[in-house]
């Protein structure tokens, strides 16, 4: 019983600690969420209009932030949108020349480069479709890749049926012309394929009377 009573008021005084750490004696919030920008500049030892001892002096969600030489109100950071390229591609130098994304120009993030953090462009999906997985057909059962920005020129990361691999996509279609959908390809509702590059042969990929893709030899 000693034991429920000494843990119960244990977990009490950790309450009150966090509390007292967020809040003053008069109760009014002392440090907000969120996180304060960088400063990589030293300010000017001047006090500003807008100058602050913690966050409950500033407005709405600002925080107080150290600006070099002094304390200000300032919005908290926010991370940039976009994912980071692949940290696995190489090592960069072993330096840290950002911390958060707001110390980058334009919408570049701050990322790994395998060794420290740098800014960079973040990963955008290159175009294309990735070819269509069969049953049949497997790839190596492993993740070689996690987004298109891990892999070199055009290629895409693209599922093998067991895993992600970075694959090359078909520049053409292949010659012939499909069967008129209405005059008789009649198969599965479903996609089997995506390209002709699906397809074995010269085989194409053409559309079922009921809507699916099918490999069709040409008319």
């Amino acid at each position: 019983m000693n034991a429920r009573v000494c843990c119960s008021l244990t977990a009490v005084l950790l309450c009150l600690s966090v509390c007292l750490s967020t809040t003053d004696a008069k109760g009014r919030v002392t440090k907000k969420p969120g996180v304060c920008p960088r400063n990589n500049v030293i300010g000017i030892c001047v006090v500003r209009d807008n100058y602050c001892f913690n966050d409950g002096d500033c407005p709405n969600d600002q925080k107080c932030c150290s600006y070099g030489c002094g304390r200000q109100c300032r919005s908290p950071y926010k991370a940039k949108p976009g994912v980071c390229p692949s940290k696995t591609l190489g090592v960069g130098l072993c330096v840290t020349s950002c911390s958060l994304d707001s110390n980058c120009p334009n919408d570049q993030k701050c990322c790994s480069n395998g060794c420290g953090r740098q800014c960079m462009a973040p990963y955008k999906e290159k175009p294309g479709v990735c070819p269509k997985t069969t049953p049949i057909i497997k790839g190596v059962c492993a993740e070689l890749c996690s987004h298109d920005g891990d892999c070199p020129n055009d290629e895409k990361c693209c599922s093998n049926g067991s895993g992600h691999q970075c694959t090359a996509l078909p520049k053409a279609e292949k010659p012939g012309v499909c069967p008129m959908t209405l005059a008789g390809v009649r198969g599965p509702c479903e996609e089997l394929c995506v390209s002709d590059f699906d397809c074995p042969r010269n085989e194409k990929c053409c559309s079922s009377i009921c809507g699916g893709r099918i490999c069709t030899p040409t008319s």
